[in-house]
């Protein structure tokens, strides 16, 4: 395979205290390929549904089970993946607002002006039209969304796939059979199921399996008097939930057959011990906890994301439960291909020593999202404690929740219902609202 000498590397990103641990096993010898797999709405806990994937990415490479995402919502998350910065940074704080995104200061414009051979697939963000290839990517084959006869652009020939999860899936294979026809270059392809996003519809061979699911103690909360005014507004069911996840659940089965066929593409191109594979989520979903739908809004399901990275004979097997985020994605990415980001990052080379102490997690009311959703802000040390503000279009907070997640994980009572304060978390969570690079938790 590939055997350029890596340059020495220190990642500018990122905020590390004390060394913890490393989890790279040995310096490697050349640059690595990198395929990122990026679900739409999975919430951690549904990659059961995923036995193939997990056999390759889980039981041989590395699991991230706090791993969270910074916003809630679909294309701010996305542009934080992809750049590794704060929605505050990076300036997509709605799913409209993607043209405030600096493709120069950007995982994909790093990587290809390093020399990556660069493909998009699937979907990108909300809205981007479909035909334009998009910046420092060479290869595109983007879809809107949809499952059954979604439309993609693939190279800029218009098609119409049966299924847009299969089609992803062989997509990718093909892109990677091009790619291998030069071995000295490396390459980086980016992958973006719709799945299990809504409305989901399964392939027929999935359409019937059955995944009950009893809830708990956040679905079957009765009394929310304490919860913020725009909270009391949503009435959505357990029942709901229940069906909504079992839908969910349903779609992901094909993307574990996707990303099985792809394992076996790479594996016949002789490439599975040279490409660093990572696979997560963009939020997470909410399945009636509260009594709310969709995600958007301050609760850990609607944050917490499946996250696991592969790359055998660097990354060794097993868990890794320091507080993970999306934001760490491109610093991670980088630091494996031995370069230096152009730009300051805000997150953290998940491979290299180092705990996060606590995660900024915001979001900006969005029209597009629904105008019954405030701007909200929040820090959260899992396992410890979460503290929210709510605020107004003028950025004055209206609502305060705070939360012991020791004694009560699933945020059922919220300890600042009196209006009492905590001026020493609004301050901290003050200066994380606008923090940039070593000043972020």
């Amino acid at each position: 395979m590939r055997v350029a000498a890596w340059a020495v590397a220190v990642v500018a990103a990122a905020g590390l205290v004390a060394p913890a641990h490393d989890v790279r096993a040995a310096a490697p010898t050349g640059r690595p390929n990198v395929l990122l797999l990026l679900m739409d709405d999975a919430r951690t806990g549904q990659t059961f549904a995923m036995p193939k994937a997990l056999a390759w990415l889980r039981d041989h490479g590395r699991e991230y089970p706090n791993a969270m995402v910074s916003t809630p919502s679909c294309c701010p998350s996305r542009a934080t993946i992809l750049s590794g910065r704060y929605a505050h940074n990076h300036g997509v704080t709605q799913q409209g607002a993607v043209g405030r995104f600096d493709r120069n200061r950007s995982l994909q414009h790093e990587l290809h002006t390093a020399g990556y051979r660069t493909a998009a697939v699937g979907k990108l963000f909300n809205a981007w039209d479909i035909a334009r290839r998009p910046p420092h990517f060479d290869d595109w084959a983007l879809t809107g969304g949809g499952y059954t006869g979604a439309d993609f652009v693939v190279d800029g020939l218009e098609t119409r796939a049966p299924y847009a999860t299969t089609f992803i899936g062989d997509q990718v294979g093909r892109y990677v059979d091009r790619y291998e026809r030069d071995d000295r270059q490396p390459w980086f392809i980016y992958a973006g199921f719709t799945a299990p996003h809504a409305p989901q519809v399964p392939e027929p061979r999935y359409a019937g399996v059955s995944y009950p699911w009893d809830g708990n103690p956040a679905t079957r909360e009765t009394d929310r008097g304490d919860k913020p005014a725009y909270v009391r507004r949503f009435n959505r069911t357990q029942e709901e939930g229940v069906l909504e996840r079992q839908a969910m659940l349903r779609t992901l089965r094909s993307v574990d057959d996707a990303l099985e066929s792809i394992r076996r593409r790479l594996k016949a191109d002789g490439e599975l011990d040279d490409t660093l594979v990572i696979l997560l989520s963009d939020n997470g979903k909410l399945f009636g906890e509260h009594g709310l739908p969709e995600k958007f809004m301050p609760y850990l399901q609607a944050e917490r994301v499946p996250l696991l990275i592969s790359w055998p004979g660097h990354i060794p097997a097993g868990s890794d439960r320091r507080l993970a985020a999306n934001l760490d994605i491109t610093p991670t990415v980088l630091a494996a291909a031995g370069l230096t980001p152009s730009f300051q990052v805000d997150g953290r080379d998940l491979l290299a020593p180092g705990d996060r102490r606590a995660l900024l997690t915001e979001y900006w009311r969005d029209p597009a999202n629904g105008a019954g959703i405030p701007s909200w802000a929040s820090t959260v040390v899992p396992g410890r404690y979460r503290y929210t503000e709510i605020y107004d279009d003028a950025f004055t907070v209206t609502d305060r929740e705070y939360y012991d997640l020791a004694r009560d994980p699933w945020q059922l009572t919220n300890l600042l219902q009196d209006g009492s304060t905590r001026p020493a978390l609004a301050a901290a969570l003050a200066r994380q609202r606008t923090c940039a690079g070593r000043d972020c938790p």
